[in-house]
């Protein structure tokens, strides 16, 4: 076990701070892997609050570390200067080294400072074609987040119900508040006391709550509403004249006309032969007209179908061997393989949050192109984000512009998916 380097004496120590200085300390170390605590800290991230930059620097550094370097009798480590972080994020070295102590605040790192002040990282031999070791090494030690993945996990799945309940509760206001608006103009129309309801809701739009709180309350006016609409009906019940309206005297109670002659099996032969003859006797003008709209029906069927969309090019070259083979670092990122296209497109979710990109950005692209292509362009961005963190500046961007490629015929995704399966 490597000895864990103290923090510079420049820095001004937080209670946060030292406690993400103690979880780099621990001895218990929990076995995990990069892409674990990758998805865990993604998904966390708007939990910890960490959005913006903070959230760019974090996936930069995330990727900068070496996968072996997060088992158990290793330290994930990532040295970087601020002057490079702040070029690669486009920001001033100030805001970038808030950043980072806002990562480090948040749990997610801890800080391993040289006595100089310089960061690097110096490893063994290669062995077996991979790196070797780390044997000395100062900057950021990702240790509390390996430490804390479980925990991050679970706060990451909250935060994602807790979104879903609010986005619930936001419709639930909506649909109680036209229901009761409703209710309010039919009371005035029926004479029915809506005032204690109106008074409510008054009240309620004056007071500042959150939206949970906000629709009880509504579903508690609605039911009293239901309520009050349901007394004033029963009271009125005797002297309505409903009933009168809609009796039922002076109707004429007619049978129903319903042909029951039984039909013998010679009969009905000679009425399906029938049937079948008329309905192909050209003879007929009216039938043959019948027949020419299908005809031409089923040229134009023929003739759409042989004219594709330019956007459907992409998806001519590639099989789903062939993304199985190139998306290797997805794949074990997201701890599954794609053996269906459904699989693809069901993880898109996960996908988009791996590189940060929102799902409205998402929605306009599937629109644009198609669930398959937006899906393969997807994969194979985050693919090449996997394999090389600094290779794209923006992968949002990246993403966009391949969609715009895709939509004017342009996009050789097929070339790109070759090229990641060559080299994996």
């Amino acid at each position: 076990m490597q000895s864990l380097g103290s923090v510079a004496s420049f820095r001004k120590l937080t209670p946060a701070m030292m406690k993400a200085q103690h979880l780099a300390l621990a001895n218990d170390i929990v076995e995990t892997s990069k892409a674990e605590v990758a998805m865990a800290l993604k998904k966390a991230a708007p939990a910890l609050g960490i959005d913006g930059t903070c959230y760019h620097i974090l996936d930069i550094l995330i990727g900068l570390t070496g996968a072996d370097d997060w088992q158990p009798n290793r330290r994930p480590l990532v040295a970087i200067s601020n002057e490079k972080l702040a070029e690669y994020v486009c920001r001033s070295k100030r805001t970038v080294m808030r950043c980072l102590k806002r990562l480090v605040e948040a749990g997610v790192m801890a800080y391993r400072d040289s006595p100089t002040g310089r960061r690097y990282i110096h490893r063994g031999e290669y062995r077996h074609g991979k790196r070797g070791e780390i044997e000395r090494g100062f900057g950021f030690d990702f240790s509390p987040a390996r430490q804390r993945v479980h925990e991050l996990k679970e706060l990451g799945d909250a935060f994602a119900r807790r979104l879903k309940q609010e986005k619930d509760a936001r419709r639930t206001v909506s649909r109680l508040l036209r229901a009761l608006e409703d209710m309010s103009i039919l009371a005035a129309k029926e004479n029915v006391d809506f005032s204690e309801v109106d008074q409510a809701l008054e009240m309620l739009a004056e007071k500042p709550m959150n939206t949970l709180h906000r629709a009880e309350i509504l579903q508690g006016l609605y039911e009293m509403a239901i309520a009050l609409f349901a007394q004033d009906n029963a009271e009125g019940e005797t002297n309505s004249s409903f009933d009168k309206e809609m009796t039922c005297a002076g109707d004429t109670h007619d049978a129903p006309y319903n042909n029951t002659n039984p039909l013998t099996q010679e009969t009905s032969n000679i009425t399906r032969r029938s049937a079948h003859t008329d309905h192909l006797n050209h003879s007929d003008p009216d039938k043959a007209g019948i027949k020419k709209a299908f005809d031409e029906k089923q040229k134009s069927k023929i003739t759409a179908s042989s004219t594709k969309h330019p956007a459907d090019a992409p998806l001519e070259n590639i099989s789903l061997g062939l993304l199985k083979t190139a998306l290797v670092n997805l794949q074990e990122a997201l701890g599954f393989e794609f053996n269906s296209w459904s699989d693809l497109i069901s993880s898109s979710g996960d996908i988009s949050l791996l590189i940060g990109l929102s799902p409205s950005a998402w929605q306009q692209a599937e629109g644009r192109v198609g669930r398959y292509i937006a899906a393969a362009v997807l994969a194979t961005t985050a693919e090449k984000a996997l394999r090389d963190p600094l290779l794209i500046s923006s992968l949002g961007g990246y993403f966009r512009a391949c969609v715009d490629r895709a939509m004017d015929g342009e996009l050789a995704l097929h070339k790109s998916l070759f090229g990641l399966a060559q080299t994996s």
